[in-house]
């Protein structure tokens, strides 16, 4: 693992963020693992949800949890089986409503853990449920913040970051294709069409990993 510079610390220490703790949804992707280090070096302390596909995907989160650890505080890790997260099938919202269920089964963690926010690593339009519409819809879900730190990054600078701390090379390796992804999936999502009473199924578990 590449040796933290002084520039990617905690910096907000100083300022008393580390009095600030969320709840950050990680992939085995390059985006979140870059989202939840800019978070960690401004003092926050983070615990991770992740969503798995297979035994391979817990292997690469340890991974990731193991660099990230080293550039802030991190809490408990969260697991939960992806396939168990759909009580359906939404169609062309699939996508709307996996992150809908992920934030609602993130909240849950919130109020039972006493922490005040939602980390995403949501980067404007890079994929189909990155897309103001969208995103209007999925944040609608919940009553806490949701943080999105890489909102306006250009790909190639989460690259930049990822290479830097030590995640790229973890975040590239093969990993399973989200089987419920849909051929033409929604990118204006409607308020008005979303039900927000559907509720997550997955149960969640702790990782012990730290």
């Amino acid at each position: 693992m590449p040796q933290r510079k002084d520039d990617e610390g905690r910096g907000g220490e100083e300022g008393g963020l580390t009095d600030n703790s969320a709840i950050s949804l990680i992939s085995g992707g390059i985006d979140s693992p870059v989202a939840s280090y800019l978070m960690l070096r401004k003092g926050v302390r983070l615990s991770f949800l992740h969503f798995y596909k297979s035994e391979s995907d817990l292997e690469k989160l340890k991974k990731l949890v193991s660099v990230l650890k080293g550039y802030g505080r991190v809490e408990r890790v969260y697991v939960a089986r992806h396939s168990d997260l759909f009580p359906r099938d939404f169609g062309r919202y699939n996508c709307v409503y996996c992150k809908i269920l992920m934030l609602k089964t993130a909240e849950m963690l919130c109020e039972r853990e006493d922490m005040q926010a939602i980390v995403m690593g949501d980067n404007l339009g890079q994929v189909a449920s990155q897309t103001l519409d969208n995103m209007l819809a999925i944040s609608k879900a919940v009553s806490y913040p949701i943080i999105r730190p890489l909102i306006g990054f250009d790909k190639e600078e989460i690259i930049a970051i990822a290479r830097r701390i030590g995640t790229y090379d973890i975040s590239i390796r093969e990993q399973y294709s989200c089987p419920f992804l849909p051929k033409r999936p929604v990118t204006k999502a409607k308020v008005s069409e979303i039900d927000y009473s559907v509720e997550p199924e997955a149960s969640v578990e702790v990782l012990e990993i730290l």
